[in-house]
C-alpha cells in the first residue's frame, strides 16, 4: 500500500476493505494526531471494523466481536455466557476473542480513550508491529488485551 500514517492506520484495521477505509477517512480525515479516539471509534464500528460499546454492555461488545470475525471470513465467534453479565463478561468476552483470533492470524488491540468505553480494533498478526508503531505515532494508546483484561 501506499497509504501513510492515519490512512495507513485505518486500511490496516480495515483489513484492505478499500470501501469501509474510504468511508472512514471521509468522515475523520487525516489528522496527524488523534486526541480523542471517540469519533474515529463511532465510524470503524458503524462499518463492523471495530468494537466500540460502553463498558457494561455485554451485548453490543460480544456482537460487535462476531460481526467482526465475520467480516474477516474467520467462523463463528460465541463470547461467553452470562453470568456475569455487565463489564465482568465484557473483560471475559474480549480475552476470549483475543485469544480465539490468535491462531486465525489476528490480534486484537485495546485503545484507551480515559473513558467508559471498550474499544478495540482486529489486525492481521504480520501488520500488528506496524499497527503499533502507527498508534505510537498518532498518539492513539494501544494495548495489549492480556495486560488490559487481566488486570
Amino acid at each position: 500500500s501506499k497509504r501513510k500514517a492515519f490512512a495507513r492506520w485505518v486500511e490496516l484495521v480495515c483489513d484492505g476493505d478499500i470501501d469501509a477505509t474510504e468511508v472512514v477517512l471521509q468522515t475523520i480525515g487525516k489528522p496527524r494526531k488523534v486526541e480523542d479516539i471517540s469519533e474515529l471509534m463511532e465510524s470503524l464500528a458503524d462499518s463492523s471494523q471495530a468494537i466500540e460499546a460502553d463498558i457494561k454492555d455485554d451485548e453490543t461488545t460480544l456482537l460487535q466481536a462476531a460481526q467482526l470475525a465475520e467480516q474477516r471470513a474467520l467462523g463463528d465467534f460465541d463470547g461467553p455466557p452470562g453470568p456475569p453479565f455487565g463489564p465482568a463478561r465484557c473483560i471475559a468476552g474480549l480475552l476470549a476473542f483475543a485469544h480465539w483470533l490468535q491462531p486465525r492470524g489476528y490480534r486484537l488491540v485495546d485503545l484507551d480513550n480515559d473513558d467508559d468505553a471498550w474499544h478495540a480494533v482486529v489486525v492481521k498478526t504480520e501488520y500488528h508491529a506496524e499497527l503499533l508503531e502507527l498508534s505510537n505515532s498518532l498518539k492513539i494508546r494501544a494495548r495489549e488485551p492480556d495486560a488490559v483484561y487481566n488486570d
